[in-house]
């Protein structure tokens, strides 16, 4: 048999007190903040979780803030390109005109040249447009610096015809090729913009390289670049698979022997072909395409070269000085056939926007969804259940008062007591 003293129940009285009394301060606590974990060692695996979907929600909410920002660029672009095809409209209009010899007198030539020559400068101005932070939305990964504000540069040249006076005779892209985009979801990106050297297209541009590279064969394993697509050559290669290496990368580019041993390379849809010798190569310099003297990009065709292919504003400067020389065949052929491929691309490319932005719309729908569903697994899993708790707070409460009363009876009076 045990001996029991009053010291040993004064102790387990002690200590049960002392437990309830933590047990009723935790769930205060909980009532207090609304949560179930208050250290991570109440409850490892719910603090795992925590973490875990919290991560989410800050994830998701960053890529809701990317869906956003990607949005408001696609939405400039797609004004911007209607602005765009407004033009095109009037000019349009402008060339049926002129095609009808309804400008018979040298004044109305005059004036619809001037027209033009206004329209060509707004369309200058659509494709040097800045987004808010004053970047080029046209101009690919170009910042828009100081030496280098715009994406396109207008060359100018005083014409007598029609007298012009100082008129626009070309128009230079001096952006890149670079494709903006954001993340929506990991590992999965949207495109947010289009480079300038494929929205102000008119036609497919074809390059004739005038060299004969009979016999040519790459001297070592080399890199070349077409339209940001990389594409090996191995020492030994010859033209032939050069061009077969070409038309097998998946490009809008198609690679050609012509006639004098020398090679063709014609796009399949509008727009600048992009080259590039990457890392010290010679393989575009050699075959003839790229200017020895100045290999980088843009602007680098070699001199030697035949360029094929208009951009809208080349076939706005020729519509204009056609329209002045009063070819009424030449406007109402060419100069109109030209005018419907330019409004072709323009809404080829606004199409591709608003694709985009209808996949941005349902990407933010997929987003607040999984925010939604995150915020009730996390809600479940942080949360307290206020009534249950309230419960068991009042309960752990009546306990501890019975406890103390029990306590006062089981405690009796010791000789001690009577000597008081």
């Amino acid at each position: 048999m045990n001996r029991i003293t009053n010291q040993m129940i004064n102790n387990t009285m002690s200590f049960n007190l002392q437990r309830h009394q933590t047990e009723m301060d935790r769930l205060q606590y909980s009532l207090g903040t609304g949560k179930t974990v208050n250290m991570p060692r109440d409850n490892p695996i719910s603090t795992t979780n925590q973490m875990m979907y919290r991560s989410r929600m800050t994830e998701i909410d960053q890529f809701i803030s990317n869906i956003g920002e990607g949005r408001s660029r696609l939405e400039e672009m797609d004004s911007t390109i209607q602005s765009a095809l407004r033009i095109f409209q009037r000019l349009r209009v402008l060339t049926v005109q002129g095609a009808n010899g309804i400008y018979t007198s040298f004044e109305l030539k005059e004036a619809t040249a001037t027209e033009i020559n206004q329209l060509l400068e707004e369309l200058v101005a659509i494709a040097n447009t800045k987004n808010g932070v004053g970047r080029p939305i046209f101009g690919g990964h170009q910042t828009g610096t100081e030496d280098l504000p715009n994406p396109f540069v207008p060359v100018y040249q005083t014409l007598t015809a029609g007298n012009q006076g100082d008129a626009m005779i070309g128009v230079e892209y001096r952006g890149n090729i670079g494709e903006v985009k954001r993340e929506v979801e990991k590992g999965e990106y949207v495109d947010v913009n289009i480079p300038g050297n494929k929205v102000f297209w008119a036609t497919n541009q074809i390059l004739t390289s005038n060299k004969d590279v009979t016999g040519y064969a790459a001297q070592t394993n080399q890199t070349i670049r077409i339209d940001g697509t990389e594409i090996n050559v191995s020492a030994g290669d010859n033209l032939d698979l050069v061009i077969d290496k070409i038309n097998n990368a998946g490009l809008s580019v198609r690679a050609s022997m012509g006639g004098r041993n020398n090679i063709i390379l014609e796009t399949t849809s509008p727009h600048q072909i992009w080259l590039e010798d990457m890392n010290g190569g010679t393989v575009l310099q050699d075959i003839g395409l790229i200017n020895s003297s100045f290999p980088e990009p843009p602007n680098n065709i070699s001199p030697t070269v035949t360029v094929g292919g208009m951009s809208i504003f080349e076939m706005v400067i020729q519509l204009r000085d056609d329209l002045v020389r009063g070819d009424q065949e030449l406007v109402g052929g060419r100069d109109l056939g030209l005018i419907d491929m330019g409004l072709e691309n323009l809404s080829r490319h606004l199409a591709l926007v608003g694709a985009r932005q209808n996949r941005v719309d349902e990407l933010e729908k997929r987003a607040e969804y999984t925010k939604t569903n995150i915020t009730e697994l996390l809600a479940k899993t942080e949360g307290i259940d206020y009534p249950e708790t309230i419960m068991n707070f009042k309960w752990l409460e009546s306990v501890h008062q019975y406890a103390l009363a029990v306590g006062a009876r089981s405690i009796r009076t010791t000789l001690m007591d009577f000597l008081r």
